[in-house]
């Protein structure tokens, strides 16, 4: 891979469940160096929406022939909004690479979903539909449209400091700060 390609990170703000929106943060980086862009979408808190917004975000943005890899962290946004990865590669083709920081507890996961989504049926085949979960650098993965040899050397280069895609971090950073003033948790 080309040096300094473009990075697209995407996280979501802090939110609560009482409120109905939520934004979605994107933050475009030039390898792990250099800050270009900022991209901004509102989500519903627990809808399905996040895919659609993500590949709008995407395809109605300057850089969108420029990003060469899509990071998210994690796939799911605003509470349960769940991810289709494989749409967003499909209609977009970018590779898309899932960033976790811990093993997800699928038991807890789809207890809740039964629990409280009529929908759970469709969000359970969302997750397991984003694929095998590989461990890296002391986080965890998921890919699409994209072999893990090839991601690992798209992880290490979009790493700056610890274990954190750059723009992941920097994305965390600005959603955090626009619901609460400022930067909060662990980017």
């Amino acid at each position: 891979m080309k040096k300094y390609v473009r990075f697209l990170g995407i996280d979501d703000s802090y939110f609560e469940r009482k409120k109905e929106n939520c934004k979605l943060v994107g933050v475009i980086t030039r390898g792990n160096e250099l800050l270009e862009g900022v991209l901004i979408r509102e989500i519903k808190v627990d809808g399905l929406d996040s895919t659609e917004k993500i590949i709008d975000m995407v395809k109605n943005s300057k850089y969108f022939e420029q990003i060469k890899v899509i990071f998210l962290s994690g796939i799911t946004f605003a509470g349960f909004n769940i991810v289709s990865v494989k749409n967003i590669y499909e209609n977009l083709k970018i590779p898309v690479i899932v960033f976790m920081r811990k093993y997800p507890n699928f038991d807890k996961i789809y207890d809740a979903l039964k629990k409280y989504f009529k929908d759970w049926k469709k969000r359970i085949e969302l997750i397991e539909q984003a694929g095998k979960i590989y461990e890296f650098m002391n986080a965890y993965y998921q890919i699409c449209g994209i072999d893990f040899e090839k991601a690992k050397k798209v992880i290490k280069e979009s790493i700056k400091v610890g274990n954190v895609p750059e723009c992941l971090r920097i994305a965390h950073l600005i959603a955090s700060s626009l619901e609460l003033g400022e930067s909060k948790g662990r980017a």
